[in-house]
């Protein structure tokens, strides 16, 4: 279990020549995270991987945050990042509080006309972030050229919807079991499509909560975003899928109409809804990890209400 006082110690030997004021347990969400107050610099948030069953990302947020840098695109600098448990027994990365606020709770806040504005500029970033391609599509941790062998496709496919998530909800009574053979029917028809894309560097997690933006004069900016530990080479779409149809968020047409024209480009609507089946299932077995002030009952039942709709309009395009 890490403390305050472990937090405390590792700080004052970071940042030796500051003066720590405050330090606040944040909580466990994917990582257990610490903020560190100082009051002659800006804040510092540690986060540890106290899960020893996951894959360490702290490096690999690292990474991310230099590919993010090279092209130009707001982050969050990262000051230290340690995977040699020499310092304690958990990986770890601290890196500097940045600005601006969750798009989440801005939503909860302005105006329409605020958050339409908000939804162009959230287009506009992932433009440039899915402009920045690779050399295939996969996954990996330290080293964004050595990946995993296997497709992301392939692997979720049999992870989370033939497996993972899709059995879990049929085995609840969440799901039934038709409707899960048809989405195995639809991906398995569609396998090859999917893969049939241009490998750029997705975010995989750009949910409301993990998307950052202020408004210094005029116009709004997204200022940085978090759950870079599941950044990796894949399809744009997947992204996409998430940003115009968001886990736990009920969304209006003028956002997403916005949303688009900041983005610049046509979506294919045939892979959204693929991967909005994929969203659905894993957003109501709680894979997102959402924070308890997303969850939502009447979101899930909704999305569930559109897996008909959704299926229909794959297998019409099959025959």
């Amino acid at each position: 279990m890490i403390t305050e006082t472990d937090v405390l110690r590792l700080a004052q030997s970071h940042f030796p020549e500051n003066t720590i004021s405050w330090i606040d347990d944040l909580g466990s969400w994917v990582r257990h995270n610490f903020r560190v107050h100082f009051t002659d610099r800006k804040a510092v948030v540690y986060k540890f991987n106290v899960n020893k069953e996951w894959l360490d990302s702290s490096v690999h947020e690292f990474r991310v945050t230099e590919i993010l840098e090279k092209n130009g695109l707001a982050f969050s600098p990262v000051l230290v990042v340690d995977d040699s448990l020499a310092e304690i027994e958990h990986p770890f990365i601290a890196v500097e509080q940045g600005q601006g606020e969750r798009l989440d709770r801005l939503m909860r806040l302005k105006p329409d006309d605020e958050i339409k504005a908000m939804y162009r500029a959230v287009g506009q970033f992932y433009r440039k972030l899915h402009a920045i391609k690779g050399k295939e599509s996969g996954v990996w941790v330290n080293d964004p050229e050595e990946l995993f062998p296997i497709s992301p496709t392939d692997y979720l496919f049999e992870n989370e919807i033939k497996g993972g998530s899709g059995a879990a909800l049929v085995e609840r009574g969440i799901l039934n079991k038709l409707h899960y053979q048809r989405i195995v029917d639809v991906w398995t028809a569609n396998l090859n499509y999917l893969k049939n894309h241009t490998p750029v560097l997705v975010h995989g997690s750009p949910f409301p909560w993990t998307i950052y933006l202020d408004k210094p004069a005029s116009e709004w900016q997204v200022t940085r975003i978090t759950g870079l530990g599941d950044t990796f080479w894949w399809d744009a779409s997947y992204d996409l899928t998430f940003l115009i149809d968001p886990p736990f968020t009920f969304m209006f047409d003028q956002w997403r109409i916005a949303f688009l024209q900041g983005y610049g480009v046509k979506p294919e609507v045939r892979r959204l809804m693929l991967y909005r089946l994929l969203q659905i299932i894993c957003a109501i077995n709680n894979v997102y990890m959402q924070p308890k002030s997303e969850q939502s009952e009447t979101w899930k039942q909704s999305a569930l209400s559109s897996i008909p709709g959704l299926l229909k309009s794959l297998e019409t395009t099959l025959k």
